[in-house]
């Protein structure tokens, strides 16, 4: 008998040993490997470095997630062995973000190169070009998807150009043809464009104008240049109504990073997009931030995905949708641009520099 209360008196230490070394702790997570299966959280001013194990179990509103559905930034409620360091339950408390994800958009593929992404301002109408082997001329696209996760569909073929924007009311083209910048007009999305007219005002002495994007309100007209002597420069020109004339071209105030082509100015007006020419390290996606009362943007950074810089011309971002469209090149190609979505795309997020 003495022998059967001295076991049970043994037991019962040891549960209240472990019971002792767990503890729990609301804290934010700071950083997490779910290869290395390690994660550190910051318990208000401390930083606890902890390991995942496979039984570890993870869950957000009662529901069970893997470890990769971890994020940095989350906040977290978290029971751990204090001893081991292992965690034992992690129960999110902020919302899951999905990761950015990057697609190549093979629906649209054609035998031949596909470039400059225009997307309406719901981003279910996308407008490209494409340049077949055989042809001389480019032209301009459309295609139309039912909502962000299904392919776009029923492709057709609108008007020739090099570069192009189209408003957001999808009535007003200008295009780049001829070394020159063209307008053309519609009556309504179902018909078909106008033949273009010269742009006279988007003359440059020594060079031209190419890659023109409209604002959201259609008074302003970002373009880039080529000049002897100048380089690649951001241009805009501005109008009073969308059927007055626009104004001759200056140069935007931009942190400049390497030979700076295809501008894009996001909806909201907190982003320009461009992409930056550079002989050793290729094409790379630049997105400029802190606007100016000018206009002008104060900051710029280099687009990177884990760690790898995004490369690639023609950036647009649809914050309705989170993607940011682009031309660029998939890693099996065979070297023809070819259109490309960076979905669940911020960049605040992508990007920890912009503010």
């Amino acid at each position: 008998m003495f022998r059967f209360y001295v076991s049970v008196i043994a037991v019962l230490l040891i549960a209240a040993t472990v019971h002792a070394a767990e503890k729990s702790i609301d804290g934010k997570i700071k950083s997490v490997d779910p290869t290395k299966r390690t994660i550190s959280v910051i318990d208000k001013d401390n930083t606890l470095d902890l390991e995942l194990s496979k039984n570890t179990k993870i869950t957000a509103k009662n529901k069970p997630l893997n470890s990769s559905s971890l994020q940095a930034g989350q906040d977290v409620k978290l029971k751990f062995h204090d001893t081991l360091g292992i965690v034992l339950e992690i129960d999110v408390l902020s919302p899951v973000e999905k990761k950015p994800e990057l697609v190549v958009l093979n629906e649209l593929d054609t035998n031949g190169e596909e470039s400059n992404p225009w997307l309406s301002l719901d981003g279910l109408t996308i407008f490209f070009t494409t340049k077949e082997p055989s042809q001389q001329t480019r032209w301009v696209w459309s295609a139309t998807r039912n909502d962000a996760e299904s392919l776009f569909e029923n492709p057709k073929r609108l008007i020739p150009a090099m570069d192009f924007t189209v408003s957001d009311d999808g009535l007003e083209m200008i295009l780049f043809l001829n070394r020159g910048l063209y307008r053309t007009t519609r009556s309504s999305v179902e018909d078909n464009f106008k033949r273009p007219s010269r742009i006279t005002s988007a003359v440059l002495e020594g060079g031209f104008l190419a890659g023109p994007c409209l604002s959201s309100d259609g008074l302003t007209l970002y373009c880039d240049s080529m000049r002897k002597g100048f380089g690649a420069q951001i241009q805009f020109m501005t109008r009073k109504t969308k059927s007055s004339n626009w104004s001759k071209p200056e140069p935007l105030k931009l942190t400049q990073i390497g030979k700076m082509k295809y501008p894009y100015v996001s909806r909201d007006g907190k982003y320009l997009f461009c992409t930056s020419k550079d002989i050793s390290q290729g094409s790379n996606i630049i997105i400029h931030s802190g606007k100016d009362a000018d206009g002008g943007f104060h900051s710029a950074s280099i687009l990177n995905l884990n760690e790898n810089t995004v490369r690639g011309i023609f950036p647009r971002y649809v914050e309705t949708t989170n993607e940011l469209f682009f031309a660029g090149e998939p890693e099996n190609g065979n070297g023809e641009l070819k259109l490309m979505v960076l979905k669940n795309f911020n960049p605040e997020k992508v990007i920890p520099e912009v503010k």
